[in-house]
């Protein structure tokens, strides 16, 4: 079975859409400026370790930490 790799990015996206949130909703769950979660979705920026770390812990999971070192690697390669 393929599995398809998703970026951190749209990974991010998907949690949102996936539990109804919306970016605001979830900038506040990892106290950070909306405007934050909006780069992070349009691919402008990648988190610092402790907002990728934040991000993983209020997902659960989903979007794992390391995925934006993934992400990040993709876009400069």
């Amino acid at each position: 079975m393929h599995l398809v790799h998703y970026a951190a990015m749209s990974k991010l996206t998907h949690y949102l859409a996936k539990e109804g949130l919306t970016q605001r909703a979830f900038a506040a769950r990892v106290s950070v400026d909306p405007s934050i979660i909006s780069r992070l979705t349009r691919e402008e920026m990648t988190p610092g370790l402790q907002l990728a770390v934040d991000i993983e812990r209020e997902t659960n999971g989903f979007v794992p930490a390391s995925s934006w070192v993934e992400a990040s690697l993709k876009r400069a390669g």
